[in-house]
């Protein structure tokens, strides 16, 4: 744990301290910031997501395994794109034919997420795409709840410490597919707070038909039972339709081991990273 994480996750852990520290950290949020070659418009009403970012403690595993298996030329969707962090990292490794479909709902979110795309774009590029939409198992509308405090914890779902809600619509995966004529994708990353089992069950046409693919995917026991889903159904979702589970470890990716092990150790607000793996990918899971 580096120092900054010691401070930012421990020392102002407690909420008064916490509270004290957001405001410290709203002010102080740079407007832009650089991660190698990418660079990402930062929330400056976010102190979580955009303040982890700016103080380098954000998903720095999940970064890292994101840059070693995203390969330029691959269809990336990026489901709960928030400010645009990984679509960024796709963006400055390089296009060669690929496309990039981001959806993010929160209009504040997308506010930023296309001036992160529009600052990674370059000369000619027209492969990125920006969706307001919520990825979810059918075609329509949802309830959509706003954490204020929190810009990475909005849900599709009600909860006493979220008031504030409004309307979006909601789209299949596989229906945008079709959309953009994309017949398989490689790479999918997905972060919705619980919401993942319904992306997965709009998406199981278009994963079915792709022979080699990675999903990152958030996995949040709690979020799912909220969103319908139980964590074992979700987890069997993703294997039947043909992915190997793996969970992140310091030097790389690990087995996932036992489903109920991996449920059990992670109740209330506990979650985990993993990474699903098909076809030929599955060699990156080997150590």
């Amino acid at each position: 744990m580096t120092l900054a994480e010691y401070v930012y996750t421990v020392l102002l852990g407690p909420r008064p301290l916490k509270a004290l520290a957001n405001g410290v950290i709203k002010s102080l949020l740079p407007r832009v910031v650089r991660i190698g070659s990418a660079e990402v418009c930062l929330n400056p009403a976010d102190p979580v997501i955009s303040g982890a970012l700016a103080l380098r403690v954000y998903e720095k595993q999940e970064i890292a395994i994101f840059r070693s298996l995203y390969q330029p030329g691959m269809t990336f969707v990026d489901v709960g794109a928030n400010v645009g962090l990984y679509t960024a990292l796709a963006m400055a490794s390089g296009s060669a034919g690929g496309r990039i479909v981001c959806l993010e709902p929160d209009a504040e979110s997308r506010r930023f997420l296309n001036q992160t795309v529009e600052r990674n774009s370059k000369p000619g590029g027209r492969h990125v795409f920006v969706l307001p939409y919520a990825a979810s198992d059918s075609n329509g509308s949802c309830a959509f709840y706003r954490n204020p405090h929190n810009k990475g914890d909005n849900r599709l779902y009600a909860d006493p410490l979220l008031q504030e809600h409004s309307t979006v619509e909601t789209r299949t995966l596989d229906s945008l597919c079709e959309d953009f004529g994309i017949g398989s994708l490689q790479l999918l990353k997905i972060d919705v707070q619980g919401a993942e089992g319904k992306v997965i069950a709009g998406a199981a046409r278009v994963l079915q038909k792709s022979k080699d693919c990675i999903i990152m995917t958030e996995f949040w026991p709690y979020g799912l039972f909220r969103c319908g889903f139980t964590p074992r159904r979700y987890l069997d979702m993703l294997c039947d339709l043909g992915f190997v589970l793996f969970s992140l470890a310091r030097d790389g990716l690990v087995p996932a081991g036992d489903k109920s092990e991996l449920i059990a150790g992670h109740p209330g607000r506990r979650y985990a990273n993993l990474v699903a793996l098909k076809g030929s990918y599955k060699k990156y899971g080997t150590r």
